[in-house]
């Protein structure tokens, strides 16, 4: 089943004609239609400046379409002023980024513990018990009580996932989140996007430019100077090297089975 076999009324991210456009260069993004099914992962790919970045920002709110737009759910995000949409992504949706983003001055379980109290709950024993179980999901309720720079980078992206996923996002957005890590330990943070799909329901969208990381992918998007050029469902690395062009390096380690 493709993005495009699903009704809107069934996704959980929609975009439609969406187009953003930087003062007076050519769009970054150029007529986007793009459907999102509830508890799927799709991967957006393609070369650097293809427009995947600004897709991301987009469909999440972190900027306004130029035309078009975006629906999360039901909710149409240009009905929405700048304090709801703050509460929408709030509350809504979760972001894994390269960066991490993480906040050094608290420790682990409460940096996953911030989106819920941001949104107004009170710390206690529920919230640790949340933390908890969230960091346990990736692996790290041992270290809830460490601060995040004693941690190897795979450690806090895996806490990054924890928060991401902790207020029960309708959409998690992954902007190029193994980009700095070793493929072993990229392929362990795309095993728990993975799961979060197929365990919990979740819906995830995967920015990367790696052939790899888009096999764990259901569908492969690629852009192409801000448009849609392609798809792929169920992506193997071979066919998604031969849609961006990439020859296969060689000696490289293969993706690690799931």
């Amino acid at each position: 089943m493709t993005t495009t076999a699903v009704t809107e009324s069934g996704a959980a991210l929609a975009l439609d004609g969406v187009s953003r456009v930087y003062g007076g260069g050519a769009p970054a993004l150029d007529g986007i239609d793009l459907v999102v099914p509830r508890g799927r992962l799709v991967a957006v790919m393609g070369r650097s400046g293809s427009g995947k970045s600004t897709l991301l920002r987009c469909a999440a709110g972190l900027e306004r379409p130029t035309a078009g737009r975006v629906r999360i759910g039901g909710t149409d995000l240009a009905s929405l002023k700048a304090t709801a949409l703050t509460r929408l992504r709030r509350d809504r949706i979760g972001f894994v980024f390269q960066s991490l983003n993480l906040v050094s001055a608290l420790n682990v379980r409460e940096n996953v513990t911030l989106p819920l109290l941001l949104a107004g709950a009170r710390e206690g024993r529920a919230l640790d018990a949340l933390a908890l179980a969230g960091l346990d999901a990736v692996g790290l309720a041992d270290r809830a009580e460490d601060r995040p720079e004693s941690l190897s980078g795979g450690q806090r992206q895996r806490v990054a996932i924890a928060r991401a996923l902790v207020n029960e996002p309708e959409v998690v957005f992954a902007d190029e989140p193994t980009a700095a890590l070793d493929p072993v330990t990229a392929s362990g943070v795309l095993a728990l996007l993975r799961r979060a799909v197929d365990e919990q329901g979740r819906t995830v969208v995967l920015v990367t430019h790696d052939p790899v990381a888009a096999t764990w992918a259901d569908e492969a998007v690629f852009l192409e100077h801000g448009r849609i050029a392609g798809r792929l469902d169920r992506p193997d690395e071979e066919r998604v090297r031969a849609a961006l062009g990439v020859r296969t390096e060689t000696g490289r380690q293969p993706a690690v089975a799931r």
